[in-house]
């Protein structure tokens, strides 16, 4: 387009050239009257082209304001995604961005080296192509599961690492995000390797319970150590006692008559004797109780009886269901035994209780055994034990049978809990000897 048509586009310039044309064309037939005719018709006309040409401009005007704002829009809206996925790619956490179809838009540096496959593969892709179906059902589920909740998800799963050439564990997090009609739009998604973490937790159990049940082994190596030691003390020692003391009470018989200085020095050996006798019973229970033998209950009720006339402490039983008694082994019932010892010995010595009640639930499909002590007593024996490792020792000891320990308070004082496993129907006690 030359000056001149540039110059006939402009309003105030093509009003010019209509007028300037309808005044001449008049004036040519040599008529003033046809000269202002023509000069007045040129100017409407020059007026309505004045007008149609002034809103062509204006249009024009806002179509290039419109163009420049939308192209400024355009750059904004690119400086933005720039400055996203700057921001996404500098992230140390790998993090992806799928969108409602479940078809990767956006993926860090980190997520493609955790995933080992590149974004360019995935762009626009669901993934199928790299990971494994039964891991993309799960994928999928989990896509479809957190834009129906409208939440955050936290899931644990397994995914396939192709730069490594395994399956790595992976903790997942997903955030949907919806458009203004509520339909899904994004899914903002980061996941973190955590197969180390699980390794070294699952190396760690192993280990505490190998501990634990090295533990267990150990109980029942002394268990049985003390059940030899006690039976020898009650067939060697015991018997020689005995024996010993049928020869000064027959001899403290035959001197009563003739002998006062022999038979009075023989009645004090008989009573040195009885009380030797005495102790070395109580050395035997106290290594191995000879109504283990009995079953548990019997045991514990025997246990409460010499709690009670050692201490100052009253004790009562309860026996709710003892179905399972006759089903314990031995060694199961001694380890039984030893803990509710070892907890009434912690409340006899911390507690400050005054009364103290065990209720045995002895069930072939559960265990339970419960510690009842008036005031806060159990409490304060943990607490005061927590150094000597007294209630945290029985707690372990239950985990390592497979049960629970459990504290709480109730109505009128504290309460120790021990949540235990049955045993099996039928299943015959170890046939151990124990001494008489």
């Amino acid at each position: 387009m030359n000056n001149w048509s540039t110059l006939l586009l402009r309003p105030a310039s093509a009003g010019a050239a209509l007028l300037l044309a309808g005044w001449l064309g008049g004036a040519a037939w040599g008529h003033p009257a046809l000269a202002d005719a023509g000069y007045l018709v040129a100017s409407g006309m020059s007026l309505l082209a004045g007008v149609l040409l002034w809103r062509r401009h204006v249009a024009d005007v806002r179509q290039r304001a419109d163009a420049a704002a939308h192209l400024a829009a355009a750059q904004a809206n690119a400086s933005a995604e720039l400055q996203l996925r700057e921001i996404v790619a500098m992230l140390p956490a790998p993090l992806f961005i799928k969108d409602g179809q479940s078809r990767f838009v956006m993926m860090n540096t980190a997520c493609e080296e955790l995933f080992g496959v590149p974004f360019a593969l995935l762009e626009g892709r669901r993934g199928s192509a790299y990971f494994p179906s039964e891991q993309m059902e799960g994928f999928l589920a989990h896509d479809r599961a957190a834009f129906a909740g409208g939440q955050l998800i936290v899931n644990e799963e397994f995914v396939w690492c192709a730069g490594r050439a395994e399956n790595r564990q992976m903790q997942t997090f997903k955030k949907p995000v919806f458009d203004a009609d509520g339909q899904p739009q994004l899914l903002i998604g980061m996941c973190f390797d955590i197969t180390d973490r699980k390794r070294t937790e699952a190396a760690l159990q192993r280990t505490l319970d190998q501990l634990r049940a090295m533990t267990l082994h150990q109980d029942r190596i002394r268990e049985d150590e003390r059940r030899r030691i006690a039976l020898n003390i009650h067939d060697e020692l015991g018997q020689n006692l005995l024996a010993m003391r049928l020869d000064v009470a027959r001899l403290h018989a035959r001197t009563a008559a003739r002998h006062a200085a022999l038979h009075r020095q023989s009645g004090q050996v008989l009573a040195t004797l009885d009380a030797t006798i005495k102790s070395v019973r109580e050395v035997i229970n106290d290594l191995h109780p000879s109504t283990l033998d009995l079953g548990l209950c019997a045991a514990i009720e025997w246990l409460l009886g010499q709690l009670e006339q050692r201490g100052g402490l009253r004790y009562r039983l309860q026996v709710l269901d003892d179905s399972a008694n006759a089903l314990l082994p031995l060694d199961l019932t001694s380890s039984l035994f030893r803990l509710v010892q070892a907890a009434l010995t912690s409340i006899a010595c911390f507690a400050r209780a005054g009364a103290v009640t065990v209720s045995l639930n002895l069930k072939a499909e559960a265990m339970t055994i419960v510690l009842h002590a008036d005031g806060a007593g159990i409490l304060q024996a943990e607490q005061a034990t927590r150094d000597a490792f007294g209630i945290r020792a029985i707690k372990e000891r239950v985990a390592a049978m497979g049960g629970e320990m459990v504290l709480a308070r109730s109505q009128g004082g504290s309460m120790m809990t021990l949540l235990l496993p049955g045993v099996a129907a039928g299943q015959p006690a170890s046939p151990q000897a124990a001494p008489a």
